[in-house]
Parts: C-alpha cells; structure tokens; sequence
C-alpha cells in the first residue's frame, strides 16, 4: 500500500463554551454539555412547585444557543488539490458553533480511512465512515427533547385537577437534574415505562429539537482519498454518498457538495503559503525577516510539486455538472473565494447562512485592532452603562491613539496600506477615534513599486513597547492588499477634472452592533449598588454570566445575535481593521478572532488605554500583541462586572 504523505497539523478548532470533551484523532467535536439546552439562570424557573407541579421542562430556545433547531447536514468539501478545504472546514466549524450553537464535527476523510482500514475506494471504508457520521448525528447530547419526557394523556398518570395543591405521589413531573441527557431519560423510563411517554424515545421527532448538527467532510490529502466514496471526485461517488443518506430516513440528515473552485494564481500562492506555515511554522521570525507571515519563500520544488499534482488530478476529477445530471443535488460552488458563489437547491436557513458565510470568508491573513473606549466619567465612578463622555485621562488615550495609529497601523511592514476604522454608537468610542487622521490617498500610491515613503518616524516620547514588528517594503504584499471595491470617490484636477480613484484612509464606520451590553433596569449603577438592591439577581449573574440577561437588558448571547452579521462584514476585509468599543463586545470578539470558547469570554479583561492586534489566518493559531498607550488609569471599574 503506497504511504501516504504527513498530514499537516491543523489547528484545533474551537469548541464551544459547554464542551464534552475532545474527540479522538481529526474527528473533532463542538458541541453543547446536556444540562445546556438553556441558560444555566433559568434552571430555578424549571422546578416544581406547589403552583406548578408540571412545570416546563426545557424553555423555548434563543438564537446563540439553538440557532438552528433540528438541523441535520453533512457538508462534503470537494475540488482540486490546495485549495482551501480544510481552512474553510475550519472557519465553518469555528461560525456556526460559536454564533449559532450548533453540534460540529469535523471529519478528515484520510484519518477517518486509515482507522478504517481497507482497501481505497471499499464498501468497507464508506459503510466506516457513514456509521461514524450516524453515531455523532445520533449522540444523545442535548436535553431538549425532556417536554416530551412526560407520560402520555391516559396513561393513569395524568395532571391533577387543580393547580394550586400538590401533585399526587401518582403524577411524577420531570424535575430539572444533573447529569447527562441519557441518564436523565433512563430515569424517566424507570418511572413511566417506554409506551406510557408521550414521545417514544426512538421517535424522529425527538431529534427535531436539539440545537442543530453538522458533520463536515473533507481532505487532507486529496490524492490520497480521490477513490473513496466519500470523496465527491466523481459524478459516481457523489450519487453514491447522496442516497446512502437519503436512504436512512431516520437519520434525517441533508446533504450539501461544497466545490472549492480557485484559477486565481495570487489565491492559489497563498493556500501553498498557508500550507507550509501550518506545516513547517514561518522560515524566520517576523522581528529578524520581516513579514515573514506573508512572505515565506516557497522553494522552487514545491511549485513544481504543485503544479504537477494539479495537473495529473484535473484529468481524472469530475467537477459538479451543471448539465442537469446533478441538479437533484445540492450544493454550493465557491468561486476564486467570494469572487462568484453558485448555489443549486439550497433552501432553508442553515443553508443560506453557509452559503453566506462561505462568500465572504478569503484565505489571506487578518489584521484586526481591538481597543476599548478611553476612561470615561462612569468608569471613574464605578458605574455600568449609560452615554458618559470620557475623562481626563480618557482624552488623553484619544490623543495618544491618533498620533499612534498612522504610525504604527497605516504602514504594515513599512508598506502603506489601506485601512478601515469602526466605533458603536455611543460618545466614549466616538470621542476616543474623534483624533485619528482620515487622509484622503490616490489609490496609485498603494500599488507603486517602490511605495510611497517609509512612515514616519517616532516621537522621544514613544516607547519601544508600542511598537510593532517592522519588515521591508514587499510589492507582492502590497498588489494583495489591494481591495475589490473602491469607493467612488475621486482626486479633483485644477480644471475640476476627475483624475485619480481615492482611498479614505480610517474613514469612520458606526455601528449600534457594537454597543455596550444593556443592563437594563441596572444602568447608571454601580455593583455594590446592585449586590445591595438586588442580592438575587447579583448571585444568579455570577453564577450565570455569559446566559444571564439582565432585567430588561442584555446577555452575552444577545449580543452574539448583534455582532453576527458584522463578523460577516469584518471577514469579507482584507484591509487592517480598527474596532473601538466596549468591554463585552470586545470580549466576544476577541474569543471568536483567537479561537477561545464563549464561555471564557465574560472573565476576559480588556484593559482601558490599550491597543490589542490579533493575526490570523484560519490556517495556523492566531497571533497577539499588545501596545499599553497610557495614561494610567484605574483598571478596576463598574464594566469589569459587565
């Protein structure tokens, strides 16, 4: 049997923050504890008591926990080799656990076929890896089927007549638990007994109301897999894993062909980049190289390997056919990464999200700045919320920023390079970027070979410490930074001519999505206050972070809901991009950019007057640094509870 080359070394995908532990090998897993098919502070509502003997057992769901209530796919990543398939299984995995809740599993067929242990392309493979995608589709992980868990209308166990006594030693209500789903329900059946539940354990409309789950199947070595069933290289082998599905109706679960197609060469050097950076780590560090991130030198050999892998798997793989031969299937062809998105019978929700995602999402590094709003007055006074301007110190960070910025975020590596700015909507993040500089720059100056001139030198009174790697000037950098959509704006003449496109460098972007978390009935506050008022509330917070939406306010997972449409936003950019905003934003953000769990998110500090630069890529583990701009300033605040 020919040996198969090393497999590169992906990163861990991110798990979501009720996790049941890691998966063996590359089948990995995302997905939520059983005691979480709620948010932990509604478990007290969930009791019996003598008002309500029959309480509800799970209550209805919210976007950031089961955002995509009974769905069942397996996506299957098809297309040439070096295109991207694992970094968009990644990226799929990390979205749609991190914003939608969803149950994700990631399965590299080449792992999944050396477990297996047949010959390439045997029944025995497939039927594999079909049993292991049913028994993660099958997988008792979620107790939100316990309201059918009650026993069925004249069973002899019915509800009392009258709510307000107790219930009768003969009714038995489903009484919220630790443990797992499986326990659980074995304890319902040792009481009722199968036939007297009003839902059968093994009835399909049990697996209707979990949080949703996605296997996703792709390759890391595409050569290795090309006669495997579920491969998808074939018109044959797509047909094949197509109605093997449809044939398990019990199963429920949908199938979606992904066709990663890419003919762009600068797209193409940056996945074989990618793939020796995750494989091999950068050839030098970016202090002593340079952009070493970008620029790694790909040796001859490799492009030569490439291209004749390429070129003898073109002439045996079958691209999906749009003949009509396969337009019973579904699926989705991703063309140059966003630059044309086909789609063929994609109805439904989770699929248009996909689809969606998928168009915006590039294999090129990201370069993202997270700051909070300078000190403001309810930051001195300890209180939560509200509209406050900043302080002293506040308006110092604002001047501080704007003389950092073009310095340091307007030239990447001594090269000039377009840049973008947001801020939400309340005063303190508009007054914290109110300083920084929007020159307008002819689009020209971007794309000269010798770049426009090296930036500016520093202040006396700027310190190592805030200063980031340097690097020489890289043409090759430069023309991919060049963005799709210019503004349309131009350089005006002596004549009132229109001469030249522009860029606006740090044009301000607002965005109410990026406002602070809203406590409510608490705003205005300080925590003592609340711990004092409200003792109840304060405990059950802490106990509850991330699920606990404040009085007539806001959770972490409301603000999930708000910042999913702008993560769709920030992943389009191949632009650097400045966020200034607010502690629980920033929180979120900064767990969904470096891979961490939401869970993580709400004991985050994100310390006032500093800058935080996050690198990445989808292929290799993100990258942090962080500047500390001054003034000094009190760090323990009223938002440190938020």
């Amino acid at each position: 049997r020919r040996r198969r080359p090393k497999k590169l070394a992906m990163p861990d995908p991110p798990a979501l923050p009720l996790d049941v532990g890691p998966m063996a090998s590359d089948a990995r897993s995302t997905s939520p504890g059983a005691q979480h098919a709620y948010v932990q502070s509604q478990s007290h509502l969930l009791k019996a008591t003598s008002d309500n003997p029959l309480p509800t057992a799970v209550p209805p769901p919210i976007a950031a926990v089961a955002g995509l209530l009974g769905v069942r796919h397996v996506l299957c990543l098809i297309g040439l080799p070096e295109r991207g398939k694992p970094f968009i299984a990644q990226r799929l995995s990390k979205y749609l656990s991190f914003f939608h809740g969803a149950e994700v599993k990631l399965f590299d067929v080449n792992e999944v076929m050396d477990r297996a242990g047949g010959p390439p392309g045997s029944d025995h493979n497939a039927m594999f890896m079909f049993e292991e995608i049913k028994a993660f589709m099958n997988a008792t992980s979620s107790a939100a089927d316990r309201n059918m868990t009650v026993p069925r209308a004249g069973s002899g166990r019915s509800a009392p007549a009258s709510s307000s006594s107790p219930p009768s030693p003969e009714v038995r209500p489903v009484v919220v638990r630790e443990g797992s789903a499986e326990v659980q329900l074995a304890e319902s059946l040792a009481t009722h007994g199968e036939e007297e539940l009003l839902v059968h354990p093994s009835d399909r409309r049990r697996k209707n109301v979990d949080s949703g789950k996605v296997a996703i199947l792709f390759a890391n070595d595409t050569f290795a897999c090309f006669k495997e069933k579920w491969s998808g290289t074939s018109k044959e082998r797509r047909r094949w894993a197509s109605e093997t599905l449809a044939k398990d109706r019990a199963l429920g679960a949908k199938l979606i062909f992904i066709e990663v197609i890419v003919d762009r060469a600068d797209i193409l050097e940056a996945n074989l980049r990618a793939r020796e950076r995750a494989k091999n780590g950068p050839t030098a560090s970016r202090e002593s190289a340079g952009p070493a991130m970008y620029e790694d030198e790909l040796p001859d050999e490799c492009l030569r390997e490439f291209e004749d892998r390429a070129r003898r798997f073109q002439r045996i793989y079958v691209s999906m056919q749009e003949d009509g031969s396969e337009d019973d299937l579904s699926y989705i062809k991703l063309i140059n990464y966003g630059d044309k998105v086909v789609t063929n019978r994609m109805h439904g929700y989770l699929r248009m999200r996909i689809a969606q995602f998928l168009s915006v999402i590039h294999p090129t590094p990201h370069v993202i700045y997270l700051s909070r709003h300078g000190q403001s007055e309810y930051n001195v006074l300890g209180k939560l919320g509200g509209n406050p301007p900043l302080s002293p110190a506040g308006q110092e960070y604002a001047r501080r920023l704007a003389q950092w910025v073009p310095r340091h975020i307007f030239y990447q590596h001594g090269v000039l390079t377009k840049c973008r700015l947001w801020t939400s909507s309340l005063q303190r993040t508009i007054l914290t970027a109110t300083h920084i500089p929007h020159p307008i720059v002819p689009a020209s100056s971007f794309d000269s070979p010798d770049g426009i001139s090296s930036p500016p030198r520093r202040g006396s009174h700027e310190t190592d410490a805030a200063t980031p790697s340097g690097g020489t000037p890289s043409h090759r950098f430069r023309s991919r930074q060049r963005s799709r959509q210019l503004p349309p704006r131009y350089l005006q003449g002596d004549e009132g001519v229109l001469n030249e496109p522009v860029w606006e460098q740090m044009s301000p972007r607002v965005y109410r999505n990026l406002d602070e978390i809203f406590a409510g009935e608490y705003e205005g506050m300080t925590y003592e206050e609340i711990q004092h008022s409200f003792p109840s509330e304060a405990k059950m917070r802490a106990t509850d972070k991330i699920g606990f939406r404040y009085p007539r306010g806001e959770s972490y997972l409301d603000i999930l809901a708000r910042l999913d449409p702008l993560v769709h936003e920030l992943e389009s950019y191949h632009e650097p991009l400045v966020i200034v905003s607010h502690q629980a934003v920033l929180r979120l953000l900064y767990c969904y950019l470096t891979g961490r769990t939401r869970a993580q998110a709400p004991k985050l500090s994100m310390p006032l007057h500093t800058v935080i630069r996050i690198t990445y890529d989808g292929w290799t583990p993100p990258t942090e640094e962080r500047f500390y701009l001054g003034p000094e300033c009190s760090q323990t605040d009223g938002q440190t509870h938020l």
